[in-house]
């Protein structure tokens, strides 16, 4: 007998209304991510977009992420082992060169 895989709601909130380019392009971006603490990397993307202030622009925050520029940002390693980069108003956690979240400090 085989188990069959449960859809992740998460997952379903992500690709809501978005076209079949969309969600392969959000697909794409997810494999950039860690799911850390949360059961999926979909949950941890809504959550850390709700937080942020990206609730229902799932698909511009993970550009955003995937975009951040390094190159000139304050490196700080935290005790969990996770990189926290800053650079202006921006900031992005990373641990084994996924990332955790992004956000704007406003």
């Amino acid at each position: 007998m085989t188990q069959q895989q449960v859809p992740d709601p998460y997952e379903a909130i992500l690709f809501n209304e978005r076209s079949e380019i969309e969600i392969a392009e959000i697909r794409k971006l997810m494999c950039d991510w860690d799911q850390a603490t949360y059961p999926s990397i979909a949950t941890s993307i809504v959550k850390h977009a709700r937080k942020h202030g990206f609730a229902e622009q799932y698909l511009r925050y993970l550009r955003k992420a995937k975009n951040f520029n390094k190159k000139g940002a304050r490196k700080k390693r935290l005790p969990d082992g996770a990189d926290r980069w800053n650079k202006g108003a921006e900031f992005l956690m990373e641990r084994n060169g996924k990332i955790i979240t992004y956000g704007e400090n406003l």
